[in-house]
């Protein structure tokens, strides 16, 4: 993402950072390695966030007036920004920010410029409580990963069981109830990802009604029979800039959060609608800017709540359930969710009366992507060889059970040196390499590179409990793979399998999803 032709060459631009910034949103798209030297930050630090939530706080609203000065004008100078670098230090920055046009649509760029550093107490208090959090999210995210293993024995095995015919009836309903359980864990694991931002991200436009109306049956399911969910969309609503898949984990969120606080039964409503905030509206709501914005709104008949809750409920691990029965994670998801959207999130409760969740997000001129539906593929292999790999002796039987059963010959090992010299020994041709990502004492990638050196017609699909993004730091450059998350039914692993095999070209050097 930072190579240096992305950007507009300026003596400028040439001599300091450099940041590039979604016009709809502020939120940073890209940066020149000299930014990250200048504020001590990584690029996971600042993608996805606003030139206005590295800022001192009592700039905050200044620095959201001079983005939409740039947004009207074109053009921007500030010539004294205090920004927060990574450890507590204080940066003044001269920053001047231009919006260019491009194909398909505007860009804004930000020219940085250090003018003085200086040892800042108070910033340093105020981004401790984030630093832990983020500790505690990469904590979660290894959680998420190991969960992801545990799983996919679980839910295969499943799977497995229930295509028995001859299955008495009695154990039939026992496997669909684990079945179930396995679901709600993952799940679990996909909001403990979420909340480490160890997610995969996928902004694109969006039709907000179309994701409730494919999410409505799972939502159903969800708020379960003694629980009315209606569903009001709008209609002609505008395109919103999001990941489809984390929207409907706001969606389920924010669902199960309702249901939760109606176990005697109740009611749902999920309603989008299309509104236009004005500059009173902003006066009250510092985080908005005047616009157009597709309101996103999730009520409930359930117990509400006080004050002093509504002001903790998007805290991590925060809840009110009984110890056991709930991870405080829900909420605080939806809301990283929303803020990495560039969107806002309120809430209006009162005890007795229920509870309302109104999410705001701005709207993009883009059309929405259209969603095609799935392409029916042969799942169904023919006696091609597949080596392999997974420390995880269970989880490894089950992959190369569902694999025989889907028509492939498999090798196997959890030791990368043994499947190696598998590799080098089989006198047959081996067209697929699976491996995981992370193995004892050898990395997933440096066991592709091991068989492609010799087999260099063997493509590889990568298969990890952490997300595609997170992983891919850690594989070889150039290596032609794709990436399957676990769990994972036996239809996507079969289907993914077949996807690589049947491709008549060279797959790109990047995940396939």
């Amino acid at each position: 993402m930072h190579s240096e032709s992305r950007y507009r060459q300026s003596d400028e631009a040439a001599a300091g950072g450099i940041l590039v910034l979604d016009p709809e949103t502020g939120m940073i798209l890209d940066m020149n390695p000299v930014l990250l030297k200048m504020l001590n930050y990584s690029s996971a630090d600042l993608l996805g966030k606003t030139m206005w939530e590295i800022a001192l706080p009592k700039h905050e609203d200044a620095c959201r007036r001079a983005f939409q000065e740039l947004l009207e004008k074109g053009y921007v100078r500030c010539d004294d920004l205090p920004l927060i670098a990574k450890g507590g230090l204080l940066v003044s920055m001269e920053v001047t920010g231009r919006v260019y046009e491009r194909k398909g649509g505007k860009l804004v760029q930000c020219n940085v410029r250090k003018i003085a550093v200086e040892e800042a107490i108070a910033p340093k208090l105020q981004i401790q409580p984030a630093q832990e959090v983020e500790a505690v999210g990469q904590i979660a995210g290894g959680l998420a990963h190991d969960l992801n293993n545990l799983l996919g024995v679980i839910l295969g095995n499943c799977e497995i069981l229930e295509r028995q015919t001859a299955l008495p009836e009695e154990i039939r309903k026992m496997v669909l109830e684990i079945h179930n359980a396995g679901a709600s864990a993952k799940s679990l694991s996909q909001r403990l990802l979420a909340f480490s931002r160890g997610q995969a991200v996928q902004r694109v436009a969006v039709d907000l009604d179309e994701t409730v109306r494919r999410t409505e049956g799972v939502l159903r399911r969800l708020a379960g029979d003694a629980i009315e969910l209606i569903t009001v969309p709008g209609g002609g609503l505008g395109s919103i800039n999001a990941d489809p898949s984390q929207l409907e984990q706001v969606l389920m969120n924010l669902t199960t959060n309702a249901r939760d606080a109606m176990p005697e039964g109740g009611k749902i409503l999920i309603e989008t609608s299309n509104v236009e905030i004005d500059q009173s509206y902003t006066k009250e709501h510092s985080s908005m800017r005047p616009g157009r914005y597709v309101l996103l709104s999730v009520s409930d008949t359930g117990a509400g709540m006080n004050q002093e809750t509504q002001s903790r409920i998007f805290e991590p691990f925060f809840t009110t359930k009984p110890f056991g029965q709930g991870t405080g994670l829900g909420l605080a998801t939806v809301s990283s969710i929303v803020e990495r959207s560039g969107g806002t999130i309120s809430v209006r409760s009162q005890p007795g009366s229920g509870t309302t969740f109104q999410i705001f997000f701005p709207c993009t001129g883009r059309a929405p992507r259209a969603i095609e539906p799935a392409k029916a593929a042969p799942v169904r292999g023919g006696g091609e060889t597949i080596l392999l790999v997974d420390d995880a002796g269970t989880l490894r039987k089950l992959i190369r059970r569902l694999l025989e059963d889907g028509g492939y010959t498999v090798l196997d090992s959890g030791d990368p040196a043994v499947a190696l010299c598998i590799a080098q020994e089989h006198p047959g041709p081996i067209p697929l390499l699976i491996t995981d990502v992370v193995l004892p004492g050898m990395s997933g990638s440096e066991v592709a590179a091991g068989v492609i050196k010799n087999r260099p017609e063997t493509r590889v699909l990568y298969v990890s409990g952490f997300n595609d993004e997170s992983i891919v730091p850690l594989l070889v450059p150039g290596h032609s793979y794709a990436f399957l998350k676990k769990p994972f039914t036996q239809d996507e692993l079969l289907k993914k399998v077949r996807q690589l095999l049947d491709s008549s070209i060279k797959i790109p050097a990047r995940p396939l999803h």
